[in-house]
């Protein structure tokens, strides 16, 4: 009876290892898929004009730099940091623009 005990707790660890491994490499497929079709979105806005590049906080060089990085990584992180650098970048030229600028109220006819 321990025989056969022995065999099923081989068996259910044998079953439990082999699920792992699978569930691992369909992880790892469907990620290696997903930053093969990210890339291939990201080499789309190559096409994009300089000034679409710009609406969306990318220059030509951006789309250089993450495309030139290594196969296995995601361009589309990379893209999406440097579009949120830009973004940020450009919110305190604008912040300082908006402080330079004097809002005090006009009333017409009356001045002080």
């Amino acid at each position: 009876m321990s025989t056969t005990l022995a065999s099923r707790t081989h068996a259910a660890a044998f079953v439990t290892t082999f699920t792992t491994l699978v569930r691992a490499a369909a992880e790892r497929t469907a990620s290696v898929a997903k930053i093969m079709v990210n890339r291939w979105m990201a080499k789309q806005l190559c096409d994009f004009t300089d000034h679409e590049l710009a609406d969306i906080g990318l220059s030509r060089s951006d789309l250089r730099v993450a495309l030139d990085g290594p196969l296995h990584a995601d361009p589309s992180l990379r893209l999406a940091a440097i579009a949120r650098g830009n973004s940020a970048n450009m919110n305190s030229v604008v912040l300082r623009r908006v402080e330079s600028v004097d809002f005090t109220p006009l009333v017409r006819g009356r001045e002080e």
